[in-house]
């Protein structure tokens, strides 16, 4: 269980390939003008962060489900575990959103992003009010410890969605039309060939 099998060190190459191949590609096309366009500078930080988000979130659901015995274990336990994957499923869905978003350089990218870290805090707390509501214990009993693991995301978070409205090479990569045209575009193409 400690080791980095075979496996997770594809999923991490495949990852770093699509970013770099993002990278790559958008600076093609941008660079001819001379302005601040394209996946590249600060951008690629959040960028990589998005790109890796949903991992966290499968590695919460997988490890839920290896300890839903414990849950079950303790009285009103279940309603604690499946309210902590509804929320977990939820903010994957989320996450899965906002990725399609920014590698389509849709406009409503920054918009989702801080949707995203909104729904992070509330995730956060919305989490703590459910275990400490079902297992009657109290909230702050449950941020004992390293303050930074919770703290730390939504920081992060609230500087870069800052970044999202106030940076020039966001306002010139994310100027395609809405989600759905996305989506019709490619599933159009891919049922023409």
């Amino acid at each position: 269980m400690g080791s980095f099998s075979l496996w997770h060190w594809l999923i991490v190459l495949l990852i770093i390939g699509v970013i770099v191949y993002a990278v790559m590609s958008s600076r093609k096309r941008g660079a001819s003008t001379g302005e601040l366009r394209g996946f590249g500078g600060w951008l690629i930080l959040p960028m990589i962060g998005q790109t890796l988000s949903p991992l966290y979130s499968l590695s919460t659901l997988g490890n839920n489900l290896k300890i839903r015995d414990q849950f079950a274990a303790l009285p009103n336990g279940l309603t604690a575990y499946y309210g902590e994957n509804i929320l977990t499923a939820a903010m994957l869905a989320l996450q899965v959103i906002t990725i399609f978003a920014l590698y389509t350089k849709s406009h409503l990218f920054p918009r989702l992003f801080l949707i995203q870290w909104l729904a992070l805090i509330a995730y956060i707390v919305l989490d703590a009010e459910l275990v400490s509501a079902v297992l009657n214990v109290p909230p702050g009993s449950l941020f004992e410890g390293d303050v930074s693991k919770t703290l730390g995301p939504i920081v992060a978070g609230g500087i870069w969605s800052l970044y999202m409205f106030k940076s020039e090479r966001v306002k010139n990569t994310f100027v395609r039309g809405s989600l759905s045209h996305a989506v019709s575009q490619r599933l159009g193409a891919k049922s023409e060939s």
